[in-house]
C-alpha cells in the first residue's frame, strides 16, 4: 500500500471509478469528456489501439484528469504508453517484463480466476486486476475478495452501476468500467452527450470514498 492507498488509488487520486473509452464507436471523444468531467468522473483509461490520442487527450484535460492506457498485454504495450505519457497503465495479464517496462507509472496488473490473481499478487503487487470481473456474474463480487484479505482488488469489465456497489461493499478499492457508460446496451455507435451524461450520473455516488 502507498501510505494506506492502493496503487490505482494514488494513480487516479480522488477517482474510484475509471471510465474505459471504447475501441470504436466514440468518435468525438472531446465532447465525452468533457460530459464524464462535468458529472465528476475524471480518471479515463484509453485502450492501447489508441495510445496515439493520449498526447491530444492530456494537453486538453491532463490538468483535470487523470488519463491511463488499459489493455496492454505485453512489455512493449507497456512501454509505449508510459511513451504517451500515461498517467497509469492497466494489463489484464501479469508477468515481470510488463512490470519492468512501467518505470515509475503506475502499472496495474491481472487476471480472471483465484490462481490468476494470486500470481499477481506474487509478484509483490498489493493490489490485482480482475478481468473481465462480469464474465463470472455478479456473484463474484462475493466469493472472490475473500479469498485475498489483505489485497486491494480493482474489477475490470461491463460493470453496471449495482455491480460496482457490490465490488466496492466487498472491499474493492476501485473500478474500471467498460462500455456501460459511453455505448448503448447492444454496443453500437455511441450514446449521446445527454445520455452519457446520465449514466455517468449514476456512478458519481460511488466515485468518492
Amino acid at each position: 500500500m502507498m501510505g494506506g492507498m492502493s496503487v490505482l488509488e494514488a494513480a487516479v487520486r480522488a477517482n474510484r471509478i475509471v471510465v474505459e473509452v471504447p475501441r470504436t464507436g466514440v468518435e468525438d471523444w472531446v465532447v465525452a469528456a468533457e460530459v464524464l468531467l462535468q458529472e465528476g468522473l475524471g480518471a479515463w483509461a484509453f485502450p492501447v489501439e489508441l495510445v496515439h490520442l493520449l498526447p491530444e487527450v492530456l494537453a486538453l484535460h491532463g490538468h483535470r484528469a487523470r488519463v491511463g492506457v488499459c489493455g496492454v498485454t505485453d512489455a512493449e504495450g507497456v512501454r509505449t504508453a508510459v511513451a504517451a505519457g500515461a498517467h497509469f497503465v492497466l494489463a489484464p495479464v501479469s508477468g515481470s517484463d510488463l512490470l519492468a517496462g512501467a518505470g515509475e507509472v503506475p502499472l496495474l496488473t491481472g487476471g480472471l480466476t483465484p490462481q490468476e490473481v494470486a500470481d499477481v499478487l506474487r509478484t509483490g503487487a498489493d493490489t490485482a486486476l480482475v478481468a473481465p470481473a462480469d464474465a463470472l456474474g455478479a456473484a463474484y463480487a462475493r466469493s472472490l475478495p475473500p479469498l485475498f484479505p489483505a489485497a486491494s482488488l480493482v474489477p475490470w469489465g461491463r460493470l453496471e452501476r449495482y455491480q460496482c456497489d457490490m465490488w466496492f461493499q466487498a472491499g474493492a478499492s476501485a473500478a474500471v468500467v467498460s462500455e456501460v457508460i459511453l455505448r448503448p446496451e447492444d454496443g453500437a455507435g455511441a450514446n449521446a452527450p445527454d445520455e452519457v451524461a446520465r449514466r455517468a450520473a449514476s456512478f458519481r455516488p460511488l466515485n468518492v470514498n
